[in-house]
C-alpha cells in the first residue's frame, strides 16, 4: 500500500514540476544601444584641435584599423566631407587578411552635413581586427596643435582604435601607408553590441 501511495505522490509532482518548466517565459534579451566610436577617437586622440578642408585633392583610400572589445553588428555608415559627392564608396575590411567584408556605396553626399546610411547588419566578432575605409578627393584633414603625432592603439567605447591607414588612387584595395599626424575623414559607423 505504501509503494502505491509513493508512486502516486511520484506521478502527481512529476506533472506539477513539468506544468511549472511549461509555464516559465525566459527573459528577453538585452537590447544595448547603438554607437559611433568616432566623436571618441577625435577627441581621445587630440585630432580636435585644427581642422582643414580638402576639396578636389586626389584620390584616396583612407580610414581606421580596429578591434571591437565586445561582439556586436555594424547597422548603419556615417560620413561628413567638406564637398558634395554624388557617391562614396565605403568598404569595411578584415584588416588581417585584407580582404573586404562588405562595401556600401553612399549617395547624395551634402557638404558639411553628416549622412547616415543604413546597411544590413555586419557582425564582428570580439577581438577581431578590422578596418573601415572610403574613397574620396574631399576630406577633413584634423591634426594636433603643433602638428604633434597621437599615440595609437586609442580606446572608443567599445573599441580599440589600432591606426590610420591610407593610400593614394581609386582602387578598392587595402591601403596600407600609415600615419600618427593626422586624421583625414570623418568616417564613422553605427554599432550595437550583442550578447
Amino acid at each position: 500500500m505504501n509503494t502505491r501511495i509513493f508512486m502516486a505522490l511520484f506521478a502527481i509532482s512529476t506533472i506539477i514540476g513539468c506544468s511549472k518548466e511549461e509555464d516559465e517565459v525566459a527573459a528577453p534579451a538585452k537590447v544595448y544601444a547603438e554607437e559611433n566610436p568616432l566623436a571618441a577617437y577625435v577627441a581621445n586622440s587630440g585630432f580636435n584641435q585644427t581642422t582643414t578642408n580638402f576639396i578636389n585633392a586626389g584620390s584616396y583610400e583612407f580610414g581606421l584599423r580596429f578591434t571591437p572589445k565586445v561582439k556586436g553588428k555594424i547597422n548603419a555608415i556615417t560620413v561628413n566631407i567638406p564637398d558634395n559627392a554624388t557617391t562614396l564608396r565605403v568598404t569595411i575590411w578584415d584588416a588581417e587578411a585584407k580582404t573586404v567584408l562588405r562595401t556600401v556605396n553612399i549617395s547624395n553626399v551634402v557638404a558639411n552635413t553628416e549622412k547616415k546610411e543604413t546597411m544590413d547588419p555586419l557582425t564582428l566578432q570580439k577581438d577581431g581586427k578590422y578596418a573601415i575605409t572610403f574613397n574620396s578627393n574631399d576630406w577633413y584633414n584634423r591634426t594636433k596643435t603643433g602638428n604633434a603625432p597621437t599615440n595609437y592603439p586609442i580606446t572608443a567605447g567599445n573599441f580599440v582604435i589600432e591606426g590610420y591607414n591610407w593610400a593614394s588612387g581609386t582602387t578598392q584595395a587595402f591601403p596600407t601607408s600609415v600615419s600618427n599626424a593626422y586624421y583625414a575623414g570623418d568616417l564613422g559607423f553605427v554599432f550595437q553590441q550583442m550578447d
